[in-house]
C-alpha cells in the first residue's frame, strides 16, 4: 500500500508541476493568440465572446489552474486507492491533468485548444496499451487482449459521430466539443461502451440544467453560448470514477 501511493502521489506531483509550467501556459498563450486575432485594425472585437474572454483570462493563470488540478487530481486518487485499483489513478491524472486546462480555456474563450485534447488523447492511449499489457501479463485469449482497444475505438468512433450529427444541427455542440465527445469514448471506451455513453449523456444533461437555471433567471437568453466542454469533463470524469469504484 505504501509504495502503490507513492507511485500515485508521484504522478501526481509530475502532472502538478506541468499543468503549473507548460499545460497552463498552452492555454494561455492560445486564448492570447485568439483575442488578437479576434479584434480589428481599429481595436474594437468582432467576436462576441471577446470581451467575456478578456475579463476571465487570469483564471488561465498558473496557479489556480494548478489549485483545480489538485483538487480534481487528489480526488481521482483518493477515489482509485479506496477502490484499491491505484494504477488507475496514474492512468487517468495526464488526462485529468488536460482536460482541467482544457474545460478551463473553454469556459475563458469558448474553444477547446487541440494540443491539449492532443495530450489526453496520448495520456487515453498509454491507458489502453497498459489495459492490454495486463491483459497479456495475465495471460488473456485474443479477444480479452484486444478488447480494450476495440471498446476505445469503437466508442471514439461512435461518440465523435454522433456529436458530428449534433454539430450540424442548433445543438450548441461545436468541432472541439466533437473531438472532446471522441476523447471520451477513447478514454473510457476500454471500461465497457455504456460507460462513456452515460459520461457523454450526464455532461449534456448538465449543461442542458445550467443553460435552462441561468435563462430562468435572465442571465442567459436561448440563443447565448455556453460553453459546453466543462459539462462534458465533468461527465466523463464522474462515470470514470464509478467505474474505477
Amino acid at each position: 500500500m505504501v509504495l502503490t501511493s507513492v507511485v500515485v502521489l508521484a504522478a501526481l506531483a509530475v502532472c502538478t508541476v506541468a499543468v503549473h509550467g507548460p499545460v497552463s501556459r498552452i492555454a494561455r498563450h492560445y486564448v492570447g493568440e485568439l483575442l488578437t486575432e479576434a479584434v480589428t485594425g481599429s481595436g474594437q472585437p468582432v467576436d462576441p465572446i471577446v470581451p467575456g474572454a478578456v475579463r476571465r483570462h487570469h483564471l488561465l493563470l498558473s496557479a489556480p489552474q494548478t489549485v483545480l488540478f489538485l483538487v480534481v487530481g487528489g480526488l481521482a486518487c483518493t477515489v482509485a486507492l479506496v477502490a484499491g485499483q491505484w494504477y488507475e489513478a496514474a492512468l487517468a491524472l495526464p488526462v485529468v491533468a488536460a482536460l482541467t486546462v482544457a474545460g478551463s480555456t473553454d469556459a475563458v474563450c469558448h474553444r477547446l485548444p487541440n494540443v491539449l485534447l492532443g495530450l489526453a488523447a496520448v495520456g487515453a492511449g498509454v491507458g489502453i496499451a497498459a489495459a492490454v499489457g495486463l491483459a497479456l501479463a495475465a495471460g488473456g485469449e485474443s479477444a480479452r487482449v484486444l478488447a480494450p482497444v476495440v471498446g476505445s475505438l469503437g466508442a471514439a468512433a461512435a461518440l465523435g459521430g454522433v456529436g458530428l450529427l449534433l454539430s450540424l444541427v442548433p445543438s450548441g455542440l461545436g468541432m472541439g466539443d466533437v473531438k472532446l465527445l471522441a476523447l471520451v469514448g477513447l478514454w473510457l471506451g476500454r471500461f465497457g461502451w455504456a460507460v462513456p455513453v452515460v459520461g457523454a449523456v450526464l455532461g449534456l444533461f448538465l449543461a442542458g440544467t445550467v443553460a435552462i437555471v441561468l435563462m430562468a433567471v435572465r442571465r442567459a437568453r436561448r440563443d447565448t453560448m455556453i460553453a459546453m466542454g466543462p459539462y462534458l469533463i465533468v461527465g466523463a470524469l464522474t462515470v470514470w470514477a464509478l467505474a474505477v469504484v
